[in-house]
């Protein structure tokens, strides 16, 4: 009988007595009756076991990560995820280590079944209820010397998980105690010149373990022994594997028999060179000449963190999970729950070090709570979160505390850019490495937090894309041939860069940035210029969201369905032609609604707003009357340099960003930074663009309706005309009388390009909306 055998027989014997005594009629009578009906009935055997099986249903090894870890690792040879590990991980990787080095491989000093029969032997020996007839059920064997106990198979970090407290009367430095009397010396501390585990390896050393000589054991511990090593040593120990340790346990036995018959405790338990009792009991004689006992307090393992999962498992391996138990590992994961006023649903992000990544609560988060099952069979956890996950889990999110969503925003001074190791803070003079804990509010997740920086010189180690936009505005390979309007416009470029690398916006200055093509017209796309390849390191620095310009419709109520708060920077890209500016106004000076479909409409404010940068290979048209507009609206031109036949991975052998290593791409951040500091020194640099030859060919940007607008101001010769004038001129031509180029609405325009580019003598008379020849004013015949 082992004894689960036991327990089972108890169990059934004291219901059917209970049963019997208390003459019970129920026709189904169990356990939890059986304890209800004897209170006066028990025996002390009644009482222990019921104590027993009360501890055990406890699961009294939960707190106890060592049982889990180095059973799964040893039934089945999984180690679980260490980061749930709660004690001491070397000695978790100690007790791994030891199994692979078993000689028996199904050995399993932490099987559950010797953990109970260790608790059930320590509660009947420490309780006064053992009996010898226990030794074969608790396989109890004793030699001359020792005793073999379920204490002594037991590990040392499942010992003290009993009902009660223990405590240890162990022998101090029994073997070198022992060899002191063998040898009839004066003690010394041994240990402190060797430690105690290689000093017991060297005497357990035998002629059986592979490369040991007993001269090279000598030698070890001849610096200790000194000319009596060899007694020590001796060829009877060495050669005769166990006779060592059977000659110093003879003494082990002899001073346990001291010690218990001097201080007669009343109960204990035999562990080695050590009597284990209840930690109330007292044994005053601790010296026996120069053998020494010493208290040892057994305590559960350190627990070294505080970790938690979302569910727990009881004793039977059933599954547990709460609304709190979900709300504690969220809590602990660095889940956060934002609030944003006027926006009445839940909003889950993970907050790593300031670094928010957006969850999708309703999909994402049984995924992720399945990666973080720790079990070795997980099929029951599993099902019970796709159970919960509707109703449970949701409230596990709602007793998060809510926070206001704020991400960090720069200021007019200073730009914070998140690192891997750090924030870079630029202000105009300086750049640091900060910690995240130094920065008040939150960093979107972006790719910059990928890469560890370092501050080089940007002269010394030019990067490839600073030679790339150098050569995309200044349109010139060799520096030594740079004017000083090229430096001009390459300061300006860089100001342009750091300008849309800062989030601040200033409330009285924050412009939309065209970038366009130097000789673009209203016919021919060319392209090729690399426009695309700045708006692309753009976002290598910022979140930022992009759109193609035809897809980009101000006037649809869902433009902006995608824009969200932490986007830094919007870019429409490669817009028509007749791209409606001027409809981007409001979104550049004020607050943008975010209108998602079926949703309440979500308010970016202007200080959370991005900032635009408009792409386009067509000439952009320019009115210099109109002031406000144009302080809304910077163009910045690429050169040809860049073209079809001449592209930038062509000259410079590989692809931009793809193909680069951590040195380049730290080159280009660095870049970026001196950009920052650029702007945050001289402001935006603008460039002063002739625009009248870009207005010329964005209106006449086909051969038949400028050869439409040259006929007209022949047929008009240096008279003064009225847009009624031209137009009538223009319906005599029977190629437009059914479909006209001009109308009442776009006239002027043509006609102010015309004579602008044309540099023709008319100006604009508003009082009677004609234009008058300068220096001659003749009347039309009409």
């Amino acid at each position: 009988m082992n004894a689960r055998e036991f327990v089972d027989d108890w169990r059934k014997e004291f219901i059917q007595r209970i049963r019997t005594e208390s003459k019970s009629r129920k026709q189904i009578f169990n356990y939890n009756d059986a304890l209800k009906l004897s209170s006066e009935r028990r025996t002390e055997l009644d009482d222990l076991m019921i104590a027993y099986v009360q501890f055990i249903n406890s699961n009294p090894l939960k707190e106890n990560d060592y049982f889990k870890y180095v059973n799964a690792y040893i039934q089945h040879g999984k180690r679980l995820d260490e980061k749930y590990f709660r004690h001491d991980k070397n000695k978790l990787h100690e007790y791994y280590k030891k199994h692979d080095n078993s000689k028996v491989a199904s050995y399993n000093p932490f099987n559950k079944q010797k953990y109970e029969e260790y608790v059930l032997f320590m509660m009947m020996k420490l309780t006064g209820l053992y009996e010898p007839k226990y030794d074969k059920m608790f396989n109890v064997k004793k030699d001359e010397s020792r005793e073999y106990n379920p204490i002594t198979l037991i590990p040392s970090v499942l010992r003290q998980y009993l009902p009660f407290q223990i405590k240890e009367y162990d022998i101090a430095q029994a073997y070198p105690t022992f060899l002191f009397l063998n040898l009839n010396i004066k003690p010394f501390d041994v240990y402190s010149q060797i430690d105690k585990r290689s000093f017991n390896m060297l005497l357990n050393m035998h002629h059986e373990v592979k490369n040991a000589t007993i001269e090279a054991v000598r030698s070890k511990l001849e610096p200790i022994y000194k000319e009596r090593v060899n007694e020590v040593i001796t060829d009877e120990r060495f050669y005769n594997k166990g006779q060592m340790f059977r000659d110093l346990a003879k003494y082990e036995a002899e001073y346990i028999q001291k010690f218990v018959k001097a201080n007669n405790p009343k109960y204990y338990v035999r562990l080695h060179d050590g009597v284990v009792t209840l930690a109330d009991a007292e044994c005053e004689k601790l010296e026996f000449g120069i053998v020494k006992f010493k208290v040892k307090e057994f305590a559960r393992p350190e627990q070294l963190s505080n970790i938690v999962n979302f569910y727990s498992l009881d004793f039977e391996g059933n599954v547990k999970t709460t609304p709190v138990s979900y709300y504690k590992f969220f809590e602990q994961e660095k889940f956060v729950r934002v609030t944003r006023e006027g926006y009445d649903q839940i909003t889950i992000v993970k907050n790593d070090n300031k670094i928010l990544t957006p969850i999708n609560h309703k999909t994402d988060l049984v995924p992720y709570l399945k990666e973080n099952i720790n079990e070795v069979k997980r099929e029951a956890v599993e099902n019970r979160i796709a159970r919960d996950a509707t109703n449970v889990i949701q409230q596990g999110l709602q007793l998060l505390t809510p926070i206001p969503l704020e991400y960090h925003r720069d200021t007019k001074t200073t730009v914070d850019l998140p690192f891997k190791n750090g924030i870079v803070r630029i202000t105009a003079e300086s750049m640091e490495l900060i910690p995240y804990d130094e920065i008040d509010g939150f960093f979107p997740k972006h790719s910059t937090q990928q890469h560890e920086i370092s501050f080089v010189d940007v002269d010394e180690e030019q990067s490839d894309f600073t030679r790339f936009l150098i050569m995309a505005c200044a349109g010139k390979e060799n520096q030594e041939d740079f004017t000083q309007e090229d430096k001009n416009i390459i300061k300006a470029f860089f100001t342009m860069f750091g300008y849309l690398l800062t989030n601040y916006k200033d409330p009285a200055f924050s412009p939309a940035i065209i970038l366009s093509d130097e000789g673009a017209d209203g016919e021919n796309r060319n392209g090729g210029r690399g426009k695309s390849l700045l708006q692309r390191a753009l976002t290598y620095f910022r979140p930022t969201i992009e759109k193609g310009g035809n897809a980009y419709d101000p006037n649809y109520t869902h433009v902006h369905a995608d824009l969200k708060l932490e986007h830094d920077i919007y870019i429409i890209d490669d817009v028509p032609m007749n791209f409606n500016y001027n409809a981007l106004y409001t979104h550049i000076t004020g607050s943008i609604d975010a209108q998602r479909k079926g949703v309440t409409a979500e308010t970016i404010p202007f200080e959370y707003a991005p900032k635009f940068v408009i792409s386009t290979n067509w000439a952009v048209r320019y009115d210099e009357n109109a002031t406000s507009t144009n302080r809304r609206f910077i163009e910045y031109k690429f050169s040809n340099f860049w073209n079809i036949e001449n592209t930038p991975v062509q000259y410079f052998g590989k692809s931009f960003f793809a193909d680069w290593n951590d040195e380049e791409w730290n080159r280009f951040f660095n870049f970026g930074f001196f950009c920052i500091q650029k702007y945050l020194k001289h402001g935006l640099k603008t460039i002063k663009y002739d625009k009248r030859e870009d207005n010329f060919k964005a209106y006449y940007y086909n051969d038949a309706m400028l050869e439409e607008a040259e006929r007209i101001f022949d047929l008009l010769g240096g008279c003064d005309f009225t847009v009624t004038d031209f137009l009538n001129e223009h319906k005599m031509n029977q190629l437009y009388c059914y479909k006209p180029e001009f109308n009442v609405r776009n006239a002027k325009k043509y006609i102010d390009a015309f004579i602008e580019f044309k540099e023709l003598k008319f100006r604009y008379d508003k009082k009677w909306r004609k234009w008058v020849c300068d220096g001659l004013s003749v009347t039309r015949d009409t």
